[in-house]
């Protein structure tokens, strides 16, 4: 640190650097057209790349309705809600291997019993005790 301060003593200052300048009608008025011109041209690009992959998505779909044609295979059917309901409870689970019970060694299995037996216990005692 002792360093840099001896080869460069202070900062030297940008010239314009603390001056504000007023803007004119003019220019804020370009300012403005040019901010909208940015915001239409953001949009015209927005709207290009959704018909572009709309017209991706209609070019997959028949081409897979020609293999099925071809392969006269049955078009594959639109998921139901409860299809759709359990396939989110699976993925909400994380990642990881799922254990299945008969994984779990005798005292992994003897601990959920256990513990299973505890919290029905707890439940009815909680429900037949009022604290007042």
């Amino acid at each position: 640190m002792m360093m840099l301060k001896m080869m460069m003593p202070s900062m030297p200052k940008m010239p314009g650097g603390d001056e504000k300048k007023e803007e004119s009608p003019e220019s804020k008025e370009e300012a403005a057209e040019q901010e909208r011109l940015r915001q239409q041209a953001i949009k015209e690009k927005e709207k290009e790349r959704r018909e572009h992959y709309q017209k991706q998505r209609e070019a997959a779909k028949d081409e897979r309705t020609k293999i099925r044609e071809k392969y006269k295979l049955d078009p594959t059917p639109e998921p139901s809600d409860e299809e759709e309901e359990s396939e989110s409870d699976d993925e909400e689970d994380g990642f990881g291997s799922k254990k299945k019970e008969e994984d779990l060694d005798p005292a992994a299995k003897a601990k959920q019993l256990a513990e299973k037996q505890m919290n029905e216990a707890m439940a009815m005692a909680q429900g037949k005790c009022v604290l007042q």
